[in-house]
Parts: C-alpha cells; sequence; structure tokens
C-alpha cells in the first residue's frame, strides 16, 4: 500500500492521544480490601521501627495481628495476593512504515539462512513498534510467611535477620509487562479523529475524514507486516470496514454506526491479541 498523504495530526498530537488512552485503560485501581492490604503494609513498617527501638513484646503482638488480618483478607479476596502499586509506560518505536519493515525482514531472513542466527536476532530486535506498560505488583500472598518467620526469629533474639526479612518482604516486586503495538493505537487514534471531523458536513472535513481513514488502513498494514497478529483474518475485517467507512463517507451516506461497528472492531482486537489479564485487576 502506497503510503497515505499526512494528517492534520502532528506527531506529538499523537502521542499524547495515545498516551491518554493508554493511561485511561491502564491504570492502578485502589479498591477497599487493596485499600486494606496497603494499610497492612503499612503498618508492616511500623513493626520494623519498633524491632528497630529494641520494642520486641510490642512487635512481636503487633505481627502476630498483622498476620491474621493478613490472611483472612487473602482468603477473602485472593486477588489481593498481587497488589498492583505502580504503572510505568514506554515507547519502543524503531519503524514507522511498511517499506522499512520489509526491510528489515529480508536482511533478517538473509542472516538466518546464511547461519548468522545472532545476527538476525539482532535485526528482528529492530523491528519493533510497540506501547510498552510495565505495572509493578507487591505479591501480598508471601507476606504472612515472612512476618510468621520474622516473629519466630524475635523469639531467638534474632533481632538483625528478623529485620532483613521484613524489609526484603516490602521490597521485592512482581514486574508484568505488556506490550501493544504502536501501529494499532495509531489506527484506532486516526479512527476516532476521523468520526470527530466528518461530522462536519464540508467538503474539507469529509475529505479530511477520507485521509485519516486512509492512514489508519496503512497503520494497520504496517502491524500485520511487523507480524503482530499476522495470521489473524480481523485485518481483513477491518480493513473492509474502512473501505465501507470511505465510500459511505463519499457518497455522503449516515457513518455514525459504521464508525462505532469499527471502533468496536478495533477495540476487540487489540484487547484480545495483546492486552493482558492483568487489566481487569
Amino acid at each position: 500500500m502506497k503510503k497515505p498523504d499526512k494528517t492534520n495530526i502532528t506527531d506529538q498530537q499523537m502521542q499524547n492521544s495515545i498516551n491518554d488512552t493508554m493511561q485511561k485503560d491502564f491504570k492502578v485501581k485502589i479498591d477497599e480490601d487493596t485499600q486494606k492490604a496497603l494499610d497492612i503494609l503499612k503498618q508492616t513498617q511500623e513493626v520494623i521501627d519498633q524491632i528497630s527501638k529494641d520494642q520486641k513484646e510490642e512487635a512481636k503482638k503487633k505481627l502476630a495481628n498483622l498476620i491474621g488480618e493478613l490472611e483472612i483478607l487473602i482468603t477473602k479476596n485472593p486477588k489481593v495476593s498481587l497488589i498492583p502499586v505502580n504503572v510505568n509506560y514506554e515507547l519502543r518505536d524503531a519503524v514507522v512504515d511498511i517499506e522499512t519493515a520489509k526491510n528489515l525482514i529480508e536482511e533478517a531472513k538473509k542472516e538466518f539462512e546464511s547461519g548468522y542466527y545472532q545476527s538476525a536476532k539482532k535485526v528482528l530486535n529492530a523491528l519493533s513498534s510497540e506501547y510498552v506498560i510495565k505495572i509493578s505488583f507487591l505479591p501480598l500472598a508471601t507476606y504472612p510467611d515472612a512476618m510468621k518467620i520474622a516473629a519466630k526469629l524475635l523469639d531467638e533474639d534474632k533481632k538483625d535477620e528478623a529485620l532483613a526479612v521484613l524489609i526484603n518482604a516490602l521490597y521485592i516486586l512482581a514486574i508484568q509487562e505488556i506490550a501493544i503495538p504502536l501501529p494499532i493505537l495509531r489506527a484506532e487514534e486516526y479512527i476516532k479523529a476521523a468520526a470527530i471531523a466528518v461530522k462536519d458536513k464540508k467538503e474539507e472535513y469529509i475529505a479530511t475524514a477520507v485521509v485519516l481513514l486512509e492512514n489508519a488502513e496503512y497503520q494497520l498494514q504496517l502491524a500485520e507486516v511487523m507480524g503482530y497478529g499476522k495470521k489473524d483474518k480481523e485485518y481483513k475485517d477491518l480493513a473492509m470496514a474502512i473501505k465501507e467507512l470511505k465510500e459511505a463517507i463519499k457518497e455522503k451516506l449516515e457513518t455514525e454506526s459504521l464508525f462505532d461497528k469499527l471502533a468496536d472492531k478495533i477495540k476487540s482486537f487489540k484487547e484480545r491479541l495483546f492486552f493482558d489479564k492483568v487489566k481487569e485487576n
């Protein structure tokens, strides 16, 4: 597919729109049980302070209470076994057009066929255009055991060892990484912008909407060429939906339902193939 005309959306505007969408979809949600778990962790720090001040009996008593509260909470709601505490966002955008992607693929094939597997791997590593979400979790399920070990060490007058166990438990994080293809995210934003543009019935806005859809189509083809869900037939379905929309726009037919249908298709496609179940937490 020939690279379409540029749109009136700058690279920075596109990036800001994607950031807004992703940060809305992936954010740390604090419900009542999660807040209780976080409060227990805060009190664990208080136990550490007590041990540091040689308040052994107070620390043991507080630990016993916290162990009980935590075990009850985890039994009641297993989802708090992993608490999301932070979300970071990162761009890995090395490929921006189909020609570059195809050249990299051909180069990787040649390297692989010649037996230069590591060189092929390096080339393929460059074949990326992704929005990466890194979610940090506290593995709360490990805390009751750590607290019990710390309490036992306190009974044995091993203050430093008890402190080390609790501090180590507080600072161990599990990292979940989710990579979503930027071309698919860009296509989604172009479709949103086209839906807004076409509401104005003036000819220049209709032409703008068509160009935006052509850019969405190009981004989807780029994602397919790069191997993001390449075998999935939905790329064809999305291409057909865009073609149908462009024809409806040019013929000045009703388009709102078609835009809604396309938006639902690409959202479902994106979430099914690339979103992780952690999004539901």
